[in-house]
């Protein structure tokens, strides 16, 4: 079977769960592709991905496995030395890390304007700019500033005060999802139906997927 994963959920999420697949189903082989392009499930041959965000395509079959939210977030040792940022404006005097993807695309932060004020993307001339999401949330857990990272990445540094949320009434947390996605050609196939019914059952009972975005709160600087 082949499939393709985001380079850190799939090493992450999906790499620990391959001695349990092996041993519930010892026949199955696997080919895994762990990359962050979107590739053409059925242009180029793939049983199943685990991707971000929904694609439209009546070919494609897509199953939620858990929210996507995102947060602002700095070491309380940048916090400390730096300040906690109160307003959108105070990232000016910020130091800040950017996600800019190889395919030259920057992820802009999800701040909410309120009434009046003039939309400036962030990030602004960052500090940092990194090819990967998983490198931002390292980068901020050593302090080298302000971040916006995927909570399914960094919920075990909130957890353990290595990092602290700000701007939290400023950010949106998204309403993006992380999908199982697979073509309807592959419904065909017993070896792909029993994977995606095993990680759809394994990866709703991991707690940093599912995080209530309520209890965020609790981590806010």
């Amino acid at each position: 079977m082949i499939a393709e994963a985001g380079k850190a959920f799939g090493q992450h999420y999906l790499l620990p769960l391959l001695p349990k697949l092996r041993q519930r189903h010892p026949g199955l082989r696997l080919a895994i592709d762990f990359d962050d392009h979107h590739i053409d499930l059925v242009r180029d041959g793939y049983d199943l991905a685990l991707r971000g965000g929904m694609i439209e395509d009546s070919s494609i079959i897509s199953r939620a496995v858990c929210p996507r939210y995102t947060v602002l977030a700095a070491a309380p040792s940048y916090l400390e030395q730096y300040g906690v940022p109160q307003q959108i404006s105070d990232l000016d005097h910020h130091k800040q890390i950017a996600v800019r993807f190889l395919n030259g695309k920057m992820t802009t932060w999800n701040l909410k304007l309120r009434q009046g004020e003039i939309n400036r993307p962030y990030p602004r001339e960052p500090d940092l700019t990194v090819s990967a999401p998983e490198s931002a949330v390292q980068a901020a857990v050593m302090g080298l500033g302000i971040a916006q990272v995927a909570v399914h990445h960094s919920w075990r540094y909130l957890r353990d005060n290595k990092l602290k949320i700000v701007l939290g009434t400023f950010h949106e947390a998204g309403n993006r999802q992380m999908v199982l996605q697979y073509p309807h050609r592959a419904l065909i196939a017993p070896r792909v139906k029993a994977t995606v019914d095993f990680l759809l059952e394994e990866l709703a009972q991991t707690e940093s997927l599912h995080v209530p975005l309520a209890s965020l709160a609790a981590f806010h600087a």
